[in-house]
């Protein structure tokens, strides 16, 4: 898989006792005179993306794809590279005698390691050198030479052919097993500046009755300041038996995405929420776009999700929620601030939550996203703490909180006692998602208030404006949505039978 083009320059030194040494760009517009061919390579079992590039006078090899080998690595005199933005790139590493194949030839050479992008591997006129005489065609992309008595002919493959677009796993894994170069792109809607404040969530005005009980517990809505204390029901994660160590090298990010990941592990560590790690075990992070714009780094548990003993706690049934409303009028919301961070990890547990990530492996000090027990751990913390309010004007379903009264008179008691747990028990709420005082709210997807309980209109027009479904998998998906709300719809499974019965096998239509 390619990452994305970069374009390259002159790597350039002041200092006599800097190694000096030309990387051409990439972008050929800029430099008609470099010839270049791209071949499909190999190092150890990793396959490669290798670039002839005849205008650098080095050879550079991503230090990514050395994983799978044991190369032999010694420190020398730095390389400085500047790139077309005008930033520089550094390289004081070489490997000596790096094997690697083209197109089932096998070379050796002393290459620099540099995180170049676009390509695994550069190979400068250092190597071309090496080689001896050779026919070289650069239209039409062939290079040949003797290597002992043997021709070597290497030819570069016709890449104007066959774009295809695949979805789903199960057609990229094929592909990716085939050898096929991919290119993953994640499509987003790019709003224009100055409209994304807008679009942030306002904290909305507090009925005066209601401002003293706030004020009086205000220390819930700060930032967490440290670890949260140790309770009950602290996360552990037991793995099955005869589980193995679980340990998987890191994605490929972009350039952007290593800023965003460094910042967030900035922030993490300032927190005090994650530590070096040396663990044997290592889960690789990815980033998810957040509505507000913003990244969550998320780890890929999968793995160990798939070891782990599932804990069988109940989570609770909305509808069964919902049922407890009957005669409140007078309703406020809290939205707990990263819920999840609210729990430790237990000590000897915390090894296993190592993640992996460009510039270091760290892990978890307090219970991440993405481990397959952490809703039914936290339902439980939330279950414990508010035991004594739990359907007397309580309800809970994993960081919402609703607390429901019958009259402001209520609520102001009602609510002064679910902040009074919260501060007891160092649990921190986001005050710009809280609501309060409110004779109509939303909750869960339905919209409660006096009247009862009705469907959120968004929602519906949601579900109005749903693309008609082209296969099975589509159809299954708008029928959990649509699903949600069939207690709202008479005679729901009548009307949906037609569309229940293309789910059976070879029936769709």
């Amino acid at each position: 898989m390619e990452r994305e083009d970069e374009e390259y320059m002159v790597v350039e030194a002041d200092d006599e006792e800097i190694e000096q040494a030309v990387v051409t760009m990439f972008n050929t517009k800029h430099h008609k005179n470099v010839k270049m061919m791209k071949f499909k390579g190999e190092i150890g079992s990793t396959p490669v993306c290798a670039l002839l590039d005849s205008g650098s006078t080095h050879s550079f090899v991503h230090p990514d794809v050395l994983q799978g080998v044991q190369p032999k690595l010694i420190q020398t005199a730095p390389m400085i590279v500047t790139v077309a933005n005008g930033a520089k790139m550094v390289t004081d590493l070489q490997c000596e005698a790096l094997q690697f194949s083209l197109q089932g030839h096998t070379f050796e050479r002393d290459v620099r390691v540099l995180d170049v992008q676009g390509y695994d591997m550069i190979l400068g006129i250092d190597w071309l050198t090496s080689l001896g005489p050779m026919t070289v065609d650069w239209g039409a992309g062939q290079l040949e030479f003797k290597q002992g008595d043997q021709t070597v002919k290497l030819q570069v493959k016709d890449e104007k052919a066959k774009i295809k677009l695949i979805k789903g796993k199960v057609d990229a894994e094929k592909e990716v097993r085939k050898g096929s170069e991919i290119l993953l792109a994640h499509i987003m809607c790019v709003e224009e500046e100055g409209l994304t404040n807008e679009k942030q969530p306002k904290i909305r005005p507090v009925p005066i009755q209601l401002q003293n009980v706030l004020a009086t517990f205000s220390k819930v809505f700060e930032e967490p300041k440290g670890l949260p204390p140790t309770r009950s029901v602290d996360h552990a994660i037991d793995l099955q038996p005869g589980t193995k160590t679980i340990n998987l090298r890191p994605y490929r990010y972009s350039y952007f995405q290593k800023i965003e990941i460094e910042k967030i592990i900035t922030e993490l560590l300032s927190n005090q929420l994650i530590q070096p790690s040396n663990s044997p075990y290592a889960s690789p992070v990815l980033l998810v776009k957040k509505k507000d714009g913003s990244w969550r780094m998320c780890v890929d548990y999968r793995q160990l999700n798939a070891c782990t003993v599932k804990n069988k706690y109940p989570i609770p049934i909305i509808d069964d929620l919902l049922d407890e409303l009957h005669g409140a009028g007078v309703f406020s919301k809290i939205d707990l601030r990263s819920g999840y961070h609210q729990i430790r990890m237990k000590e000897e547990d915390r090894c296993k939550t190592a993640f992996r990530t460009h510039e270091g492996q760290y892990e978890f000090k307090v219970m991440p996203f993405g481990l397959t027990n952490a809703p039914a751990t936290f339902q439980a913390l939330m279950n414990t703490v508010f035991k004594p309010y739990l359907r007397r004007f309580v309800l809970v379903f994993f960081d919402d909180i609703l607390i429901y009264s019958s009259s402001m008179e209520e609520h102001i008691e009602h609510l002064g006692l679910t902040l009074e747990l919260l501060a007891e028990h160092q649990l921190f709420a986001k005050r710009n998602k809280c609501e309060f005082g409110l004779g109509s709210i939303e909750y869960l997807g339905h919209i409660i208030s006096k009247q009862g309980v009705a469907t959120d209109p968004k929602k519906i027009q949601a579900m109005c404006n749903w693309p008609s479904p082209r296969n099975v998998k589509e159809l299954r998906g708008f029928l959990g949505l649509i699903g949600y709300y069939r207690k709202f719809v008479k005679h729901y499974g009548t009307i949906a039978k037609p569309l229940t019965e293309q789910l059976k096998k070879n029936s769709f239509l």
